[in-house]
């Protein structure tokens, strides 16, 4: 209940972001589901606040009469304060004013680039293509590897004996390495990390620019089915175990083409906008002083 009704306080900002309901579209016979103060909350409304919503919200208020109910109950709470608000005439507080008018623009730009720019027709598979070839450097993966690692945390300030103590620690856990006892179960018993400690330390596959430089630097230079030696960064003592390496190689268009639709479209509708504000910029008066 508590992550919902997180969802519904976000209305407002759904609402400042999703395309307005077409004037035109028809409506039930209203039904009156709330009242404050003269102000109604009628079906048909409750409605047009629903299909402007995001899709996933859309569809999870029209299958849960439930959730429906509690979005009314909300309609409440927001327009009992928004009403005692009114009565401070906070409304007139020109630094509410100011953000009434600039959520009101951010609307009404939505709106109409809604309305202007082309956002459904479809990015053909020869455009993918064509950008796949011409910026092929783009789709490149860089050289991975799959490593676990042992951490005992100090800090870079701390003193020696802190600093003495910690290494100690993880040459003793070394040593318990030498004698053949397995990595993830001395993570699982020794680290200090906490995301990868109940996992045996398992950091799954990573590139180079992910890690801190130290901890980078020792795990590509460990061959898989190796450790690495102890190694110290700004956490603290690591030890890293390498158990498989990927090289560096270019992916195919397929495992990359709704990557690439996405970013076609996103050059489209830039190009698209910039055309219309040129547009405007010809139809107003604009002076920037």
């Amino acid at each position: 209940m508590f992550a919902f009704k997180t969802l519904v306080l976000a209305v407002s900002l759904i609402l400042a972001s999703t395309p307005l309901l077409k004037a035109e579209e028809e409506v039930l016979p209203d039904e009156i589901l709330a009242q404050v103060g003269s102000l109604q909350l009628t079906s048909s409304y409750l409605s047009q606040m629903i299909e402007v919503m995001q899709p996933q919200i859309k569809v999870m208020l029209r299958s849960n009469p439930e959730m429906k109910k509690e979005l009314i109950k909300q309609w409440v709470d927001i327009n009992l304060l928004a009403k005692e608000a009114i009565t401070y005439k906070l409304d007139q507080l020109p630094e509410v004013d100011i953000k009434i008018q600039e959520m009101r623009n951010r609307i009404l730009v939505e709106a109409l680039l809604n309305k202007r720019l082309d956002r459904q027709s479809p990015i053909s598979r020869e455009e993918i293509t064509e950008y796949y070839d011409k910026h092929s450097q783009e789709f490149i993966r860089g050289e991975q590897v799959k490593a676990q690692h042992i951490l005992i945390r100090v800090e870079a300030d701390a003193n020696e004996s802190e600093q003495n103590d910690a290494r100690e620690r993880i040459d003793m856990i070394v040593k318990k390495l030498d004698k053949g006892e397995d990595f993830a179960s001395l993570a699982q018993e020794y680290s200090e990390d906490p995301g990868s400690k109940d996992s045996g330390g398992n950091l799954g596959y990573f590139g180079r620019g992910q890690m801190v430089k130290e901890f980078e630097d020792a795990a590509f230079a460990t061959e898989p089915g190796k450790t690495s030696p102890p190694v110290q960064t700004g956490f603290g003592w690591h030890l890293i175990h390498i158990s498989d390496k990927k090289p560096s190689k270019q992916l195919p268009l397929e495992q990359v083409s709704k990557q690439i639709k996405a970013k076609l479209r996103a050059i489209r509708n830039e190009k698209a906008l910039k055309n219309l504000l040129e547009e405007l910029k010809e139809k107003y008066t604009v002076a920037i002083y």
